[in-house]
């Protein structure tokens, strides 16, 4: 008889077979991946048994520890074709395809994406219950004299390093609508304000282990629903980081960055006169307005690039094809396919 077995992802390694097994809901025929040749994701599973003593003993849910090393590592993965250094991610996902992932790469970037960064999410987890690394995200923010957090700061440095990869903390310091800085930014926040938030900030939840809901990331299922989407229709639904080169998914990822911080900075203009409070709100708004313009015409520049047409790119951004040719003969780079 079969039967099927809830398991969380921490779970998931047979140490005595070597397999990964993958979520039963995905529409794929795979039960299990070979882990004979990803040691290190076999080894990360008795690592996490200690990980998830020192959650308790501080009190922490281990669940909600992984779930938050989870979704920052899960979004590194989905940013890491722009990790020009980036080695070990490739080899183990190749090993979990059996030696080479071939043409079908991109299906197997969904199936064996949680076995492939496993260690890696142990080791976040790890280190984000360390005080140590706690002390630090502090010291980084200016302490009791607070400062941005810049690209340069020890616990971002000090994480890249503990992941294997010393070159990764500046790439992920920037990355500040994810899940990462906002668990930094929860930390600082109950430091400074030991007695609880007040007035316009009490609305943030103070579980710096709370995974928002846009931070939580997509099943194999809904990936690879997405997935069969695309091939359906080649001309429209394309994966744009397939196609789109590395430089602008860089700038587009880093322009909607900024415009959800700016956002987020409006909820804390809501303090003074009420003339200086409208000032800065719309001048807010005005700054995420021209943000979004620039990302609206770079992914119009991509898009057009990739192959999609005129006319196609032209109602997606709800111009005319006139317009949108005007538009994008203003952009650099756009001249060889406008000539």
């Amino acid at each position: 008889m079969r039967v099927v077995r809830y398991a969380q992802r921490w779970e998931r390694v047979c140490a005595r077979h070597g397999r990964w097994a993958l979520d039963a809901d995905a529409d794929q025929p795979l039960e299990h991946l070979d882990l004979r040749g990803m040691p290190e994701t076999v080894a990360a599973q008795r690592r996490w048994s200690g990980v998830a003593r020192r959650a308790a003993r501080t009190g922490t849910e281990p669940g909600e520890v992984f779930a938050l090393a989870h979704a920052v590592v899960a979004r590194w993965w989905e940013g890491a074709y722009e990790w020009e250094r980036e080695e070990i991610w490739p080899h183990r996902l190749h090993q979990a395809a059996g030696g080479n992932a071939g043409t079908d790469l991109e299906r197997w970037r969904v199936v064996g994406r949680d076995a492939v960064i496993f260690p890696e999410v142990v080791a976040v987890a790890d280190a984000l219950l360390d005080p140590v690394m706690a002390q630090r995200a502090w010291a980084d923010s200016g302490g009791a004299r607070p400062r941005p957090l810049g690209a340069d700061g020890e616990f971002c440095r000090q994480l890249g390093q503990r992941v294997g990869r010393p070159w990764l903390g500046p790439l992920i310091a920037v990355d500040y609508a994810g899940p990462l800085l906002a668990w930094m930014g929860t930390v600082v926040r109950l430091r400074r304000h030991p007695e609880g938030l007040a007035g316009p900030y009490a609305q943030f939840d103070e579980n710096p282990w709370w995974v928002r809901q846009e931070h939580q990331p997509s099943t194999m299922a809904a990936q690879l629903r997405v997935l069969t989407r695309e091939k359906k229709m080649p001309g429209s639904g394309t994966n744009w980081r397939a196609v789109v080169d590395a430089e602008q998914r860089f700038t587009i990822t880093n322009l909607l960055g900024e415009v959800e911080e700016q956002l987020q900075q409006l909820r804390g203009a809501q303090v003074g006169k009420t003339a200086e409070v409208a000032r800065s709100m719309l001048e807010g708004l005005s700054r995420g307005s021209d943000l979004l313009d620039q990302v609206l015409l770079r992914v119009m520049v991509a898009a057009v690039n990739a192959g999609v047409g005129l006319e196609e790119v032209a109602r997606w951004a709800r111009l005319s094809a006139d317009e949108a040719a005007e538009v994008l003969g203003t952009c650099r780079g756009a001249d060889d396919w406008y000539r």
